[in-house]
């Protein structure tokens, strides 16, 4: 549209500015409703011409708004922002465009619109704001005008070339399409490629800016038809020759050249059919274009279909290859006749690589296919062979090629090296491990492993036990026994002084001891135990590293976030806390990532409640944390201690306060008694700590374990079984919530008397005196789930 008075049938609505909407709220602050482009569409339905806003995230309407005829517009900004005062919403409304040259455009728009509209007169209004859900059928209106209006393309000839590049670069999404026909219309597009080789013989810059700037916008179309004009073997060329002349860029590139005489396609196994072939090249094509050629202007509704034509692409060439009965079997006797040493092989190794790159983007069946027939043919025992290659380059593809049969399928794998002789793969992925490697070999060998000992992921009993112990028979051991080289180098019985281990290999193998503490109980455990393993690790505190330093308190950190018993005793046992707490008080008060995995490991043994631990910590080091006080943790750490040491006297307290013909724990033989051995009416009374203690005969008597009495003792009560769960801190089941529960018990209900006869109570029995048949039911709760099983074992009273 020009600034004249043209009429509505001439209006071009093809041309869309990229533009923000802003509002002004009630706070006189600017909102910003969304990005999207900009044009001036006629709405039918209205019969009048407005502006229309179209998101370009999601082709939703930001905003509709019919031109008015008065005087409300004003260029602000520079030339870049048009505003205006919309009368009946009483609110401004602001356009802010990207180019000076695009608001200057829309800016003649509205003058041209404005001069016209004078037959509709003072009744044009505001359409819709910005929410569009109460306008939804103008809104589809007004696209359903725009796909139904015919475009049409300037013929490709020089000196239309400049209305073209408008053409293409300001398409309304609406108008995509049928400009894409027009282009697609029989050699529309071969002529257009034809002007750039003229342009170039003619040495015309300006024809050639042009031609860069219509190839760039046919490809930003993002059409599947484009595409697959564009990098036709014969199009292909002009169209990267086009791209060569980027106007923002200094100087003329040189893909061309590049395509042409730097890249070299190799075909390690010969192929055959010449359509796959050009399916490779245009794919490497596709590729370059995205990557290199166009990678600053690409939207990415056009990076998200050249990607997926590469990869239909891919698919197509796999499929074609598997299908061929010929080929794999090629392909695994070149590996089997070449040696290692040889680039043949080293390339072959890669081609392999790359098919197993492209499988993770394929479907699964797809996916399955490829890799049950590269297992067929021999993979894993080539790669067997490639683990041990001479350089780093192809070992790092061998673990590229594991780690996708891995993520497909562990259990192929897990039977392979289950059943191969001598277990030749496995005990070269473990030396890898301990084997220095500045590539990421050994972090890709220590993934494998972690994959390969994720009992998640393995499914028959049989092949996870066979596997497992394969791991604890064989290798562990070699883990370790690095640990051992950590400090100084040992004296060989050669007299050859060992290399110590490298600090990296270290870290892995700390790495993987802590994966096999998390995921594998049993096994893992008693390995610790009996070698001493925590003990080995915590060597690493005397490291200069402090990343060693921080992976020893993190192994630590692992076994007691197990919250098992076992290593708790056995980490006590061994004093195994004083060189961690060495470590972290000689790096004094620095706020670094030791401090913080020391104080992390101390306030978790605290907020766990983990008395053994807690106990520990506070007897054996609460002197050297009392000059730690720049945080609260190892005083709220002896605070805890404090009041276990309080509920353990409290018990203890309670136990010996008794009165005049009583055993132990306060009960009392009274007048009342039933018919049980020991004829009492037992009942816990609270008394004074004065109170004498319990008779040494009586003492000696509960203190003496005798299994032949817990019948009896469960039957009669002559044990007192039904109490024992008052003062049972066993360590084999202190868990926090029971220790609270006891602890309670202890302090807050009393105890009614038992029906006569002793054995069980009633159903239906209620605790004298607390107040509540809920309380009373609680409390049946715990005697029978806790107190009887001390009975059940035996256990004296108190002990």
């Amino acid at each position: 549209m020009t600034s004249g008075a043209p009429r509505e049938e001439e209006l071009d609505y093809s041309y869309m500015q990229r533009v923000k909407v802003y509002r002004l709220n009630e706070n006189g602050q600017w909102d910003d409703k969304g990005t999207g482009h900009v044009s001036v569409e006629y709405m039918e339905q209205s019969d009048a011409a407005g502006l229309v806003v179209i998101s370009e995230e999601d082709t939703s309407t930001l905003l509709i708004h019919r031109i008015s005829r008065e005087e409300i517009y004003q260029r602000q900004g520079a030339d870049t922002i048009i505003s205006w005062l919309d009368p009946e919403i009483g609110t401004d409304i602001a356009l802010s465009f990207q180019e000076a040259v695009g608001c200057n455009y829309i800016w003649e728009q509205i003058q041209g619109v404005q001069s016209q509209s004078s037959r509709k007169g003072s009744s044009l209004r505001r359409v819709d704001e910005f929410d569009m859900s109460e306008s939804k059928g103008e809104d589809e209106c007004f696209q359903d005008s725009e796909r139904n209006r015919a475009v049409d393309l300037p013929a490709p000839e020089m000196g239309n070339l400049p209305e073209i590049v408008k053409m293409l670069e300001v398409t309304s999404p609406f108008a995509r399409d049928k400009v894409a026909s027009c282009l697609m219309k029989k050699g529309y597009i071969r002529k257009l490629l034809d002007l750039f080789r003229t342009c170039e013989d003619l040495e015309d810059a300006e024809g050639l800016i042009m031609t860069y700037k219509i190839v760039r916008g046919m490809i930003m179309l993002n059409v599947g038809d484009i595409f697959d004009t564009l990098f036709q073997e014969d199009h292909v060329m002009d169209m990267v020759g086009a791209l060569e002349y980027d106007p923002e860029l200094p100087s003329k590139q040189n893909h061309r050249s590049w395509l042409r005489d730097v890249v070299v396609f190799k075909e390690v196994v010969p192929i055959t059919d010449p359509a796959i072939v050009a399916k490779i090249h245009q794919t490497y094509r596709i590729g370059y274009l995205k990557d290199v050629i166009l990678a600053r202007v690409l939207d990415d509704g056009s990076f998200q279909t050249l990607s997926s034509l590469m990869l239909f692409n891919n698919v197509e060439v796999v499929l074609a290859l598997q299908n061929d009965p010929s080929f794999f079997k090629e392909l695994f006797n070149r590996l089997r006749s070449l040696e290692p040493s040889q680039t043949d092989w080293r390339d072959l190794i890669a081609f392999i690589q790359e098919l197993c790159v492209l499988a993770k983007h394929f479907q699964a069946v797809h996916r399955a296919q490829l890799f049950t027939a590269l297992i067929r043919n021999g993979l894993f025992n080539v790669l067997t062979v490639a683990v041990h290659a001479p350089d780093s380059a192809t070992r790092l593809r061998c673990s590229d090629i594991l780690l996708a049969g891995l993520q497909h399928d562990p259990s192929t794998l897990r039977n392979f090296l289950n059943h191969q002789p001598n277990h030749e793969l496995f005990t070269s992925l473990v030396e890898g491990l301990l084997k220095p490697d500045e590539d990421g070999v050994q972090e890709q060998f220590l993934e494998i492993l972690r994959m390969l000992l994720d009992p998640e992921s393995m499914d028959q009993s049989v092949d996870k036990n066979m596997f497992l112990e394969v791991f604890y028979e064989e290798y562990i051991d070699q883990l370790v026994g690095a640990l051992a080289q950590c400090l100084v180098p040992k004296q060989a019985p050669d007299g050859k002084q060992s290399t110590p281990t490298s600090a990296t290999t270290l870290g892995l193998i700390i790495e993987l001891l802590c994966y096999c503490v998390k995921h594998h109980s049993y096994r893992i455990k008693y390995y610790v135990l009996r070698n001493n393993v925590v003990e080995k690790v915590l060597k690493l505190t005397q490291r200069s590293e402090k990343f060693l330093v921080i992976a020893a308190v993190r192994f630590l950190r692992t076994c007691i976030g197990l919250k098992d018993e076992f290593y708790h005793r056995y980490l006590t046992k061994n004093n195994l806390f004083e060189p961690v707490i060495t470590a972290f008080l000689t790096n004094g008060n620095r706020y670094n990532l030791l401090n913080s995995c020391v104080l992390e490991l101390v306030e978790f043994i605290r907020r766990e409640n983990i008395k053994s631990l807690i106990g520990h910590l506070v007897e054996n080091f609460g002197d050297k944390f009392e000059k730690v006080d720049y945080v609260e943790t190892f005083y709220q750490l002896k605070i805890r201690y404090e009041q276990q040491q309080d509920r353990s006297a409290a018990v203890g307290s309670t136990a010996g306060e008794v009165g005049p013909g009583s055993n132990r724990i306060g009960v009392t033989a009274g007048p009342a008694a039933g018919p049980g051995p020991l004829g009492v009416d037992m009942q816990v009374r609270r008394r004074g700590r004065d109170a004498r203690s319990v008779d040494k005969d009586e003492e000696d008597y509960f203190s003496t374990e005798d299994d032949d009495d817990d019948d009896q003792g469960r039957g009669s009560g002559s044990r007192l079984g039904c109490l024992s769960g008052l003062v049972d801190y066993g360590e084999e089941e202190e868990e926090v919530t029971g220790t609270r529960r006891a602890n309670s018990l202890l302090e807050e209900r009393p105890i009614g008397p038992m029906p006569p006869g002793g054995g069980k109570r009633p159903l239906n029995w209620t605790e004298e005196g607390s107040g509540s048949s809920d309380h009373g039911k609680r409390v049946r709760r715990e005697e029978e789930r806790g107190f009887g099983q001390d009975a059940a074992r035996g256990m004296p009273i108190g002990q």
